[in-house]
Parts: structure tokens; sequence; C-alpha cells
């Protein structure tokens, strides 16, 4: 009885499958020890995560809130640079945007003429807001206004 080529072949198939089968399941345990020291290294940890060590868990808590804790106080001070940044900015846009052009007595009160960068000019009183500040004082004897800028900072104009 002679065997068909088509049996053959699937007979030839099916060991080759089988052998390769076995062969890469042989090498799928040697490939997976490669990448045991990249797991143990743990190269996509957290910054604030350090190796973790079973004996010592006590100190490995105390180490994490000490991480934890100084990450947040880089960004409480973070956020305090960046709110004095914005402050520092506010106060030079209004040094830059106006000035001081005249001091005049209106009804017996003084009254500042303060000039915008764009030529406007503008009669203030004491009390009255100037781009969100506050005319404080205005002193005839110095040529000065003072502004308060939400009690944050203040900006002086003097004449010119």
């Amino acid at each position: 009885m002679s065997i068909k080529p088509y049996y053959l072949s699937l007979f030839i198939c099916g060991n080759l499958f089988v052998m390769t089968t076995l062969f890469a399941s042989n090498n799928i345990s040697t490939n997976s020890d490669k990448y045991k020291t990249i797991a143990t290294r743990n190269v996509f940890r957290p910054l604030w995560a350090t190796e973790f060590n079973n004996s010592d868990d006590k100190s490995r808590k105390e180490e994490l809130e000490a991480l934890k804790k100084s990450e947040k106080e880089r960004i409480e001070s973070q956020k305090l640079a960046e709110e004095q940044a914005k402050i520092d900015n506010k106060k030079k846009e209004i040094e830059q945007n106006y000035s001081l052009t005249g001091i005049i007595f209106d009804k017996g009160k003084k009254q500042a003429v303060i000039q915008d960068r764009k030529g406007l000019s503008s009669f203030m009183y004491e009390n009255d807001f100037l781009d969100e500040a506050k005319i404080i004082s205005i002193n005839e004897t110095k040529s000065e206004v003072i502004l308060d800028y939400k009690g944050k900072f203040t900006v002086v104009f003097r004449m010119e």
C-alpha cells in the first residue's frame, strides 16, 4: 500500500509543527530569563519609587513619605514662583503703560492727570482705580502718585 503524496505532506508538516512548537516553547523560557534583569531593575518606575526590600518595610514607607513631601514642597514653591512672576509682570505692565503728566486741584481736591501709552489722559482722584490698582495718595509737593495693586505691590509715578 502506498502513501499518497497529499497525506505524506500533511504528515511532514504536522511533524514540523510539533517540532517547532517544542523548540519555540524551550526558547521562550530562556528568553524570559533575559528580561528578568530588566524587570528587577524596574526602569520605568516613578521617580519617587525606590527598590522594594521586604525586610525594610518601615524605612521604605518613611522614605516614600519623605519623597512625596519633598515633591509637594517643590510643586508649592513652583506655584509661588509662578505667582510672583505674574505679579512682577503686572507691575512692569502698569509702570510701562502709564505716566503721570500733572497734578491739579479741582474743588479743593487733588486730581492726578495720568496718561496711558496711547496718549489718552485720565483725571483721577484718590481712591479711584487705574487698571485694578487703587490710587492711595496724590502728593503735590513731591509731584508723585502712589498706587496699590490689591495689597500685593505699590507703584509710584513721578512727574517727568
